[in-house]
């Protein structure tokens, strides 16, 4: 058994690339969707699932100016990842002898599937803010599940497993889980806040409305608005204001979870190389979230800047997924 195992497993060593390459190839997808809200070119491209008219491979490069360039390079790359996912769900198929891999592989397919339908809707039915934060949402969902799928197919996971290393640690098991459903919720609500057109309802930083800690009262939502009118910027509204707070509030939340994180592992894990050096990809990442974040704001939402800040945070996602998979026991991943 032992060494059809071994066998499998190294005949998969394509697979295992092509899923790292989807990993990179997803967080791409991201940033270029990001591009095009950031944007705001999300109808440059009225028609779907052609391009005004054009089998998507046929729409002709001359034609990719302006807002077109972005939208409908998001959907080129959007047909890349697809296939890809296709190519790989149908590879774990064939290759792999573990059926929990084999129904996470056409899971990923099925997320891709739903994901481009979403995406082929927020265009029909011009951008309907549900519509659009699903969207959105289910591209990190995919990014996780995608994940899942390069660390089953890991060298890493086979040795654990070869050196009988294939329980968790408990004492990282809370932060962990705590540090990624905080980065998720966190995405989720930057999604609203992106599609509510909220993310320059308050328009100071690192102070809110001119407060450390705001009243979200009249005379806050007038002095904001004066600000607004006066950088020719749509005027908020109170419901903008508390969506585009929540959102600097779970920031700061995501922040203490990944300190308490950091705190756990480098004083006691020093040793393991790989959990460490997670910690501290986590920390780097979210310190230039922080910077990013302030950049949007400063920079009255620059497209660039405000694109790194949404892939950044997908980045952060990806690394906290990769933590809870690397401190979880190996056979809560399925079997062996």
């Amino acid at each position: 058994m032992v060494n059809t195992h071994n066998q499998i497993r190294t005949g998969n060593t394509w697979v295992r690339f092509l899923s790292k390459l989807l990993v990179f190839t997803t967080l791409f997808l991201i940033f270029a969707g990001a591009l095009v809200k950031s944007h705001e070119v999300g109808l440059s491209v009225p028609d779907w699932p052609t391009s005004y008219g054009y089998h998507i491979f046929f729409f002709p490069f001359s034609d990719m100016v302006g807002g077109i360039f972005y939208e409908h390079g998001h959907r080129l790359i959007a047909t890349i990842v697809g296939m890809l996912t296709v190519v790989l769900a149908i590879s774990l198929y064939i290759s792999d002898d573990r059926l929990w891999m084999k129904k996470i592989g056409f899971t990923a397919l099925g997320f891709i599937i739903i994901q481009g339908i979403f995406g082929g809707l927020t265009v029909l039915f011009f951008l309907p803010t549900p519509v659009s934060v699903i969207h959105a949402v289910l591209a990190q969902t995919f990014l996780i599940i995608i994940i899942f799928i390069a660390y089953g197919l890991s060298n890493e996971r086979e040795i654990r497993i070869k050196a009988e290393l294939t329980e968790g640690d408990d004492t990282l098991k809370n932060p962990v889980f705590l540090v990624t459903g905080l980065v998720f919720l966190q995405l989720t609500i930057g999604a609203l806040m992106r599609h509510t057109q909220s993310g320059l309802a308050i328009t100071d930083f690192p102070l809110a409305g001119g407060y450390f800690f705001p009243p979200f009262n009249q005379a806050m939502l007038n002095a904001l608005q004066n600000i607004q009118f006066e950088s020719g910027l749509p005027l908020a509204t109170m419901n903008q204001v508390l969506i585009h707070f929540l959102h600097r509030i779970m920031a700061v939340a995501v922040g203490c979870a990944v300190g308490w994180l950091s705190l756990k592992v480098f004083k006691k894990y020093k040793n393991n190389t790989k959990v460490f050096w997670n910690a501290f990809a986590l920390d780097i990442t979210i310190l230039i979230q922080i910077v990013l974040g302030a950049f949007t704001i400063w920079s009255v939402k620059e497209p660039l800047i405000t694109s790194f800040h949404v892939v950044n945070g997908a980045i952060i996602l990806g690394l906290s997924m990769l933590m809870v998979l690397r401190v979880s026991p190996v056979r809560l991943q399925g079997n062996y």
